[in-house]
Order: structure tokens, then C-alpha cells, then sequence
């Protein structure tokens, strides 16, 4: 068997999940740099006072950027792995489905909204002085969003190697996070923002699906949305093998309306089925 070293195909058809998992890296290798380097404006150090999410100074000294800028710092190696994968995982799922503008806003409303909850529940409720680091409530966000959309979709928990459907994975996590959030067995851990940035990215993927089935109700009633997903994905696996010249114009016409009209339906599209041929 050959083996063959290239751009990974996953990733070739989600441009912005690539450029979010090189731009973490990025921050994260920046701070190692200046550390090696002692350079003091590019440190961890420096980085984690400036752009990591410290509740009173938001409230107290108006860093109000920090919400957003959380995001992209991390507390080691360890915390950014994890959190790159669930990207890598998730992220191209739901950006074929909402494409790159909405899924950047599902993306960063979840962190954000996470990073807010945070302020507001861990620091006003709760008197946490702890600061916040970490793309955890944006990674739950793209988990919300699957669970809207692609439930019963099997997903690998890794390391574990254990396979799970989508919504089995949201209901575990969804009572575990309440059960520290109530108790006090919690770590530092920012439950919170995991939940908030999870509700948020539900909330934003099932209210544009339910938008797109309303708009569409008159041309493909319902019922007959199971029936008309086969018929889609057996033209996605015809393109996907033959390619769109040798596949008659009526079909590729059809595969073209129906695409639109289902795009929040549980059908494969055609880059994902040559990205897992590879």
C-alpha cells in the first residue's frame, strides 16, 4: 500500500475551521517563542495579561475585548490539542451546512456569549477571580450546532476511540457540566462558558434550519423530505464517483436545487464523500 503525504482533504473543503486551527496554533507557538526568546511583548505571560478573559478587569478596567480574544489562548499543549480536535471533528460538518460567514458567527457568538456567562455567573454569582483561556465554549458551540442539525451523526471521542452518536455525547456532557456547576466537586473548569457557548451554537444552527424548512415548506411538503434526502444522496455518490462531466446536465440541475433546498437535512455533500474515498 502506498503512502501518500498531502493537504488533509477534510480540511481542504473547510477553509475556515483550517484557518481557525492555524490561527490558534499560531498564538499558541507565538507565546512559546517569546518565552524561549525572553522577549517580553510576545510571552506567555504577556499574552495571558492582556488577552485572556479576567472578569473584574472587564467589568472593572474595561477590557472589553477580551471575551472575544479568549479564544484563541491556551493554558498548554494538552488544552489546545483537545480543543483543536473537537474543531477538526465537528467544524467541517457544520460549515458545508451554513456555510463560511455563518459558521464564523456560530463560531465566535458561542465563545463570546461563553465568555459572557462566564463574567456573569462565575464572577457576579459565584465571586471567581480565576481567568478564563480557551475555545472551549466555541468547540461546544459547533457541538450545539451538530446536535440541531446532524443528531444521530457517529462521532469518535478520542482518545478513547469510543463511538457515539452526536446527541448521546450533548446529553452526557449537558449532566455532567450541571452536576459541577451545582456541587461542589467542580475544578476550574469554566462549566459555564462550556454550556452557554453550546446553547448558543444550538440555538443559532436549529432556528436557521427551522428558517430554511418554513421558506421551502410549499415546494417539498415534510412528509416527503425523507423520501426526496434519498434521492439526493444517491445523486451526491454519482457525482462523487463519476465527477460532474459525466453526469447528464438534468441530474446535476437536480442535484444542484435539491442541495439547496435539503441543506440542513442529515446528506452527505459530495466533497465530504471524496474526502473519506481518499
Amino acid at each position: 500500500m502506498n503512502l501518500s503525504l498531502g493537504p488533509d482533504p477534510k480540511l481542504t473543503y473547510s477553509p475556515t475551521c483550517r484557518n481557525l486551527i492555524v490561527m490558534n496554533i499560531g498564538v499558541f507557538l507565538l507565546g512559546m517563542l517569546g518565552d524561549v526568546l525572553k522577549w517580553t511583548p510576545i510571552s506567555s505571560a504577556s499574552l495571558l495579561n492582556t488577552f485572556a478573559l479576567f472578569p473584574a478587569a472587564v467589568v472593572h478596567e474595561g477590557m472589553f475585548w477580551t471575551p472575544l480574544t479568549y479564544m484563541f489562548l491556551h493554558a498548554n499543549l494538552v488544552h489546545l490539542g483537545f480543543n483543536m480536535m473537537g474543531l477538526y471533528l465537528l467544524g467541517p460538518d457544520l460549515e458545508q451546512a451554513l456555510g463560511k460567514v455563518q459558521f464564523s458567527v456560530l463560531y465566535g457568538l458561542s465563545g463570546w456569549l461563553g465568555g459572557m456567562g462566564f463574567i456573569g455567573i462565575s464572577y457576579f454569582l459565584q465571586g471567581n477571580l480565576h481567568p478564563s483561556v480557551g475555545a472551549s465554549g466555541a468547540i461546544f458551540g459547533l457541538l450545539g450546532g451538530i446536535v440541531a442539525l446532524y443528531s444521530r451523526r457517529i462521532y469518535v471521542i478520542l482518545p478513547l476511540m469510543i463511538p457515539m452518536r452526536a446527541s448521546v455525547l450533548a446529553v452526557i456532557l449537558l449532566s455532567t457540566h450541571l452536576f459541577f456547576i451545582v456541587t461542589p466537586y467542580g475544578s476550574n473548569v469554566a462549566y459555564d462558558i462550556h454550556l452557554i457557548g453550546g446553547l448558543t451554537g444550538f440555538l443559532i444552527a436549529g432556528g436557521t434550519a427551522l428558517l430554511h424548512r418554513f421558506r421551502w415548506r410549499d415546494v417539498i411538503p415534510h412528509p416527503e423530505i425523507p423520501y426526496v434526502c434519498v434521492e439526493l444522496e444517491t445523486l451526491v455518490y454519482r457525482i462523487a464517483e463519476k465527477g460532474q462531466r459525466e453526469v447528464s446536465t438534468e441530474d446535476h440541475q437536480r442535484y444542484e436545487f435539491l442541495k439547496n433546498v435539503l441543506r440542513y437535512e442529515d446528506v452527505p455533500s459530495v466533497e465530504e464523500i471524496r474526502a473519506h474515498a481518499r
